[in-house]
């Protein structure tokens, strides 16, 4: 696989990541903003940061794989 392939591999994975650590939380302060919300905010502070890390990877790979064709 080319670098460009990669990195779009990458950010389907960071997006992916980001909606599942970011999801719940925002679902949990609109539906029950009152309950208990451990989950929502596990999810969030350990699945979200890798997401935001993979799409930051993405984007440097994406870049190299531009620059270098």
């Amino acid at each position: 696989m080319t670098l460009r392939r990669w990195a779009i591999a990458f950010g389907q994975l960071g997006l992916l990541l980001a909606v599942i650590g970011a999801g719940p939380a925002l679902v949990m302060m609109v539906v029950a903003p009152s309950s208990n919300a451990l989950l929502p905010v596990l999810l969030s502070l350990t699945v979200a940061p890798l997401g935001a890390l993979c799409l930051l990877t993405a984007a440097i790979m994406w870049l190299v794989g531009r620059i270098r064709n």
